[in-house]
């Protein structure tokens, strides 16, 4: 098997396993009709459970008054309560995550897979994986007609995209971001030449690393991707230790 085969045989495996914890999310449409919006993942903290998610996504659920849904095993269900998220009175909000607890009824109700802390990257200065990839539900790669059953019920694909994470990103300035708080990974042409479709609906989803290809099995979610900056053909996710310090110093 030459390099490719390996790493898309490990993402294969790999995206089995991360499909169980992240959601994707909805919102109400003009006609009352669930429209797919973006990702999010449940994550657990000190044996509580968090709904995390970038904060532009909630912002823009709010700024069209719908209700936050997400899809749980095919079928739609609204998160109640009261988000936290992150914001700036003038400018952008680069931090841009959200969250809000998820009661732990909520969880064994509807049978939802929560991202153990172990699974969880605490460490800044963790080494460069053999492989990493953004993961969610792009609006580019699912039509909405064929995606909606009726008002209770969905179907929806996931989908990975690669790339290598840029420890030496030499633009961080120019695209407002930190290094201490970002993760920068590329996101350009494919091994075909062809652009991979932008990344919309993912934002939300995860940026997930496996530290070795020999063990596609252990994985861990390193950020929570924001933004994709199309002059740099480069994804930026906040790191999920960030995320975790931000809702130990917030929540209730």
């Amino acid at each position: 098997m030459n390099a490719n085969e390996i790493v898309n045989q490990v993402m294969d495996y790999a995206q089995k396993i991360v499909n169980k914890y992240t959601y994707p999310v909805f919102v109400s449409d003009f006609k009352g009709k669930p429209d797919l919006l973006a990702s999010s993942v449940i994550i657990e903290l000190d044996s509580e459970y968090f709904l995390v998610t970038a904060s532009h996504v909630l912002l823009e659920v709010l700024s069209i008054d719908s209700q936050f849904i997400i899809g749980v095993n095919g079928n739609y269900q609204t998160i109640i309560g009261e988000f936290v998220h992150s914001n700036v009175e003038e400018g952008t909000d680069n931090f841009d995550i959200a969250y809000i607890p998820i009661s732990k009824e909520f969880v064994k109700t509807n049978a939802i897979n929560v991202l153990k802390e172990e699974m969880i990257v605490m460490d800044k200065n963790r080494p460069i994986p053999h492989i990493s990839f953004i993961h969610g539900y792009p609006n580019s790669m699912n039509k909405q007609s064929k995606a909606l059953y009726n008002t209770t019920s969905f179907r929806v694909k996931a989908y990975a995209y690669g790339g290598v994470i840029k420890n030496d990103f030499s633009y961080w300035s120019e695209c407002e971001k930190l290094v201490d708080v970002h993760t920068c990974m590329t996101y350009g042409k494919k091994s075909d030449k062809n652009m991979p479709r932008h990344p919309r609906g993912i934002s939300g989803g995860g940026l997930w690393i496996v530290p070795e290809h020999s063990e596609p099995e252990v994985i861990f979610l390193d950020s929570i991707f924001i933004e994709y900056y199309k002059t740099y053909s480069v994804t930026f996710s906040t790191k999920i230790s960030e995320v975790v310090s931000f809702i130990k110093s917030t929540k209730a």
